[in-house]
């Protein structure tokens, strides 16, 4: 079994589907960690709240097109992918590993990112196509740390 923690944030930005800044909307976006604490003692969340905290504030009230890091293109699946990446960086200075991110500009729509299964379906036939998903989405993948 894996232990982790559910921990949700919340930051206001804008974005548009083609780059162009008049077609801009506003959200707040809600984006879910699943952490597993690698540490050996509770989790600290004080200290891990003020990390993320800080790391969301780069962005919040911006127009995210526009910033480097996006090259135009901010769509919620470009967000999820980069935040992702990025905060499995910061949270191994937590001796904390990120399990997975969810993040939604909406509450119908959430874009999930993970490198492996953490949160299998009940139904075994299900499992396994996403299991087989995963590998074929990765053997596409240039070569990189894996």
């Amino acid at each position: 079994m894996i232990d982790f923690y559910k921990c949700q944030y919340h930051f206001n930005a804008s974005h548009s589907f083609d780059g162009n800044k008049e077609q801009a909307h506003s959200h707040t976006f809600t984006m879910i960690l699943y952490i597993r604490n690698h540490s050996g003692r509770d989790m600290d969340f004080k200290r891990l709240d003020r990390m993320i905290e800080i790391f969301l504030g780069r962005y919040e009230g911006l127009y995210l097109n526009e910033l480097p890091c996006f090259a135009g293109n901010a769509s919620i699946e470009a967000i999820g992918d980069y935040f992702y990446e990025q905060l499995k960086i910061k949270l191994s200075e937590l001796n904390a590993e990120l399990m997975q991110l969810d993040i939604g500009d909406t509450p119908l729509g959430v874009y999930q990112v993970c490198d492996r299964i953490l949160l299998p379906t009940v139904n075994e036939k299900r499992s396994r196509e996403n299991l087989e998903a995963i590998l074929f989405y990765k053997k596409q993948m240039p070569d990189q740390k894996k």
